[in-house]
């Protein structure tokens, strides 16, 4: 019995309202396969899958954003013959190299000059599909949304203000909430032109030399600071539901607030060690409530640390 099968049988013989997907895998899947829903109004918006491809991927977003004079990067298709042809490459450097597939900064790599860009790949000889785009230097926002139809009912924006050193690339780990005219509207523009319905995140770098919001990359399913967003006021899982049950969705806002994960939060500790005194700070403005509402992961995540301890020591 194949995934949509497994679903049409439950949502059959169970009172399913919703069928909610949260990651990219299974919200292509059911795009693709949607005519095979029995109770396809019990899934949630979603974009067209034509939209959610570009979404996805790099060098179609990148394109997509030049059609509709949205500012992104400049980008290329990175082909064994840029390593042969400089004078095809058409970037300026200092470039970024981006895997096709990846996501949340993992395996993006930094080039200064032509001659580091072929040696690297040169030398790895990759089966990798990358995009090479010119670096941008400024300061990293994210802003989430939820939409119906290209128009946004909800979304939350944050600026990112603390990463873990030993990941280059990688998503924050502290943020501040705040609003953003100019990149609200960069980003009510992108959602508009993608005819977008449902929820994303959304990465972006304000160059302060142009005072330019550049569209980065669109995660096109929930994203890693979900729970910050609730705690600024912003229930989008809650407010998916109810847009699906067809329920009337008041006007929502967030609180402009300061947020750290909890890898983030070992970091401040260490930086600061009285902070493990201020208790309001790290009950409101951490996910630690919620980790000891379940604290199952947390003891999981404690065995694994144990185990491997020891077999290092056998």
């Amino acid at each position: 019995m194949d995934w949509i099968e497994n679903i049409n049988k439950i949502t059959r013989e169970h009172p399913i309202d919703v069928v909610m997907p949260i990651w990219e895998v299974a919200i292509k899947t059911l795009l693709e396969n949607k005519d095979r829903l029995e109770h396809p109004k019990k899934l949630v918006p979603l974009p067209s899958l034509q939209n959610f491809t570009i979404a996805r991927n790099k060098e179609r977003l990148a394109a997509h954003l030049e059609r509709f004079g949205i500012p992104g990067p400049k980008t290329t298709f990175f082909t064994p013959h840029l390593l042969e042809c400089q004078e095809e490459l058409k970037l300026k450097f200092p470039l970024l190299a981006k895997p096709l597939r990846g996501g949340g900064g993992i395996g993006i790599l930094k080039f200064g000059d032509y001659e580091s860009l072929i040696g690297y790949f040169k030398e790895i000889r990759t089966r990798e599909t990358y995009i090479l785009q010119e670096f941008i230097t400024g300061e990293d926002f994210g802003c989430n949304v939820l939409c119906d139809k290209g128009e946004i009912l909800a979304y939350t924006i944050q600026k990112g203000n603390l990463w873990d050193p030993s990941k280059p690339y990688s998503a924050q780990i502290g943020l501040d909430f705040l609003y953003e005219e100019k990149l609200f509207q960069t980003v009510k523009n992108l959602m508009k032109s993608l005819e977008w319905s449902g929820i994303a995140d959304l990465d972006l770098l304000y160059h302060p030399e142009s005072d330019t919001f550049y569209i980065i990359e669109i995660n096109p399913r929930f994203w890693a600071t979900l729970t910050a967003a609730l705690m600024a006021g912003i229930n989008y899982p809650h407010l998916l539901i109810q847009i699906t049950m067809q329920q009337k969705i008041e006007p929502q806002r967030y609180k402009f607030m300061p947020y750290v994960n909890l890898d983030g939060l070992k970091i401040l500790l260490k930086q600061n060690k009285r902070l493990i005194f201020n208790t309001s700070f790290i009950w409101h403005n951490t996910p630690l409530k919620y980790r000891l509402d379940d604290p199952l992961p947390i003891a999981y995540e404690a065995f694994l640390k144990v185990r491997d301890f020891f077999r290092k020591k056998v």
